[in-house]
């Protein structure tokens, strides 16, 4: 015999249902954080408890303005949030993005200026965790395995904005799109593949005017180090390539 439900009782099996189902998503995806890595679902449940606030944005709107305070330390559970770093002279330069499960701006959570150096937006639909930099603290306190990865975490961006700041400062644009389609190669595993980032976008990133960009591409075209259609590459002459990246960094 079927179990019939009034309109309330139907409403909140509904609710319960989207909760259970709203945890279980919410708690793979915080296990798949670096912040949380090496530690059980039960220990990251008992860190983080039932704090879910959970804020969702759509495709463009501003997680975090350039010099907002950072009071929060935000978990990207869902999409990706595109980081760019604007001038008062109106130029925008791409800095990176960040899938879930990443974290934003993590090293500037407990800096004596505090404020958010980029601005972030949504790219299509994201949900972010927010954890107040209060109870963060006492999470860090409490819980060794959560400090090391959080030291960790804040290392390695350290590392990675070294070496963005260097490719920036030093490197000819050749060397520095070298640089990012030998990345960009690497985390897809192959020599071929297509790049989400327009190439006014990809100009912001390199610090260059689109036309400068545009150029540029086609010289390493023609000399044989990559092929291109549309947004596809391909790698010809990796050995090249690299060590173009290497000899003007």
């Amino acid at each position: 015999m079927v179990q019939k439900y009034s309109l309330n009782e139907e409403s909140f099996v509904i609710k319960v249902t989207k909760r259970i189902f709203f945890y279980i998503c919410t708690m793979e995806n915080l296990n798949q954080c670096i912040l949380f890595s090496g530690m059980s679902e039960e220990e990251i449940h008992k860190v983080i408890g039932q704090k879910l606030g959970i804020r969702t944005y759509k495709n463009g709107d501003k997680v975090i303005s350039q010099g907002d305070d950072c009071n929060y330390l935000y978990i990207i559970l869902e999409g990706e949030v595109s980081n760019s770093m604007s001038h008062v002279s109106g130029k925008n330069m791409y800095i990176e993005s960040i899938s879930a499960p990443g974290v934003l701006a993590p090293a500037i959570l407990y800096a004596e200026i505090n404020k958010f150096p980029v601005d972030a937006t949504a790219v299509g639909t994201v949900r972010i965790l927010p954890i107040p930099r209060v109870e963060f603290t006492y999470m860090l306190q409490r819980t060794p395995k959560l400090l090391l990865n959080f030291l960790q975490m804040i290392s390695d961006r350290g590392a990675f904005l070294s070496t963005k700041i260097r490719s920036l400062s030093f490197g000819t644009i050749k060397s520095r799109i070298a640089g990012y389609l030998l990345e960009i190669a690497a985390q897809h595993g192959s020599l071929e593949f297509k790049i989400k980032h327009t190439q006014q976008e990809l100009a912001n990133m390199f610090g260059v005017t689109r036309p400068a960009l545009s150029k540029t591409i086609k010289e390493m075209i023609d000399e044989g180090l990559i092929d291109s259609n549309q947004k596809s590459y391909i790698i010809t002459n990796k050995r090249e390539l690299y060590r173009l990246f290497r000899d003007k960094n």
